[in-house]
């Protein structure tokens, strides 16, 4: 008599990992949740020095980047967002401000959302909710344009254009290479290989809380550039940041001058005194 099949294993949920940070300065806490696979050295010391003389300021690699292990599993934005929260509590840091940038404001939006009692406010930097648009379908997996680009430039060369053509303007470069040059060799130095990098393109994919926006009580703020208008899959940055001024109950609205996706590294000057006003209000 055969033998009946025998059941594939239900798939697990990626283990935990330890976080690696760094914290500066004294004061409330603020984690800072980065982009797309950017570790925690991509913060600038030019950004980050002046908020550590008003808070206590954690800088932290995402699994699979700079000094934390990746481990076998999809990645997702709330995945992201439950190491975020166990990382505030191992500190004994909650509940803290949480910043995001570009996916890191994914990221925090789950962290609020999920563990409201570790966040005293939120900073949705250049970021979204996913596909907010009726009628359009939401791109998941790797968009097919990025996976063009990765193959005909190669991994590093696809970087370097990517952070070159949509985190400063044009006018920028011109007289500040040094500053791209910056940001290209502290991604790379703590880059997740290229299979981690594209678990963590999947994850940013398939992020969607356009429906429970209304539950993000919290106090945030909402800062982008005005020149933030590249074009992704879920629309410009600038887009969906003034999509989100429309959602959230309690937000208050910035727009950065002159200022591309990367304004925390080219246009400190404004960005920061605007984040520490913001900040500081909250308590």
């Amino acid at each position: 008599m055969s033998q009946p099949a025998a059941k594939a294993p239900a798939s697990q949920a990626p283990a935990t990992v330890a976080m690696s940070h760094r914290v500066r300065g004294d004061g409330p806490p603020l984690l800072l949740c980065a982009g797309t696979g950017y570790n925690g050295g991509t913060w600038p010391d030019w950004m980050v020095d002046p908020l550590a003389r008003h808070f206590s300021v954690v800088t932290f690699d995402y699994r699979g980047t700079g000094q934390t292990p990746g481990v076998a599993g999809d990645y997702t934005t709330r995945l992201f967002a439950a190491d975020v929260a166990r990382l505030i509590d191992q500190l004994g840091m909650g509940p803290a401000h949480v910043l995001g940038h570009s996916m890191g404001g994914r990221v925090a939006q789950w962290v609020a959302l999920d563990h409201p009692a570790q966040v005293r406010s939120l900073v949705l930097a250049a970021s979204g909710p996913g596909e907010y648009r009726p009628g359009v379908a939401p791109t998941t997996g790797i968009p097919p344009a990025a996976a063009q680009e990765l193959i005909e430039r190669g991994y590093q060369g696809y970087m370097t254009y990517q952070i070159g053509s949509t985190f400063f303007t044009p006018e920028y470069i011109a007289g500040h290479q040094d500053t791209v040059d910056w940001l290209v060799a502290a991604y790379w130095n703590g880059r997740p290989d290229l299979h981690e990098y594209l678990k963590h393109v999947s994850a940013r994919q398939g992020h969607r809380t356009a429906d429970r926006l209304a539950e993000l009580t919290q106090p945030t703020l909402i800062i982008v550039g005005d020149r933030d208008t590249h074009a992704g899959g879920t629309g410009s940055h600038l887009d969906q940041s003034r999509y989100l001024a429309t959602q959230l109950p309690n937000n208050r609205y910035v727009e950065v001058p002159g200022a591309a996706h990367g304004y925390f590294w080219s246009h400190t000057d404004l960005s920061v005194p605007a984040l520490v006003d913001f900040l500081q209000a909250q308590g």
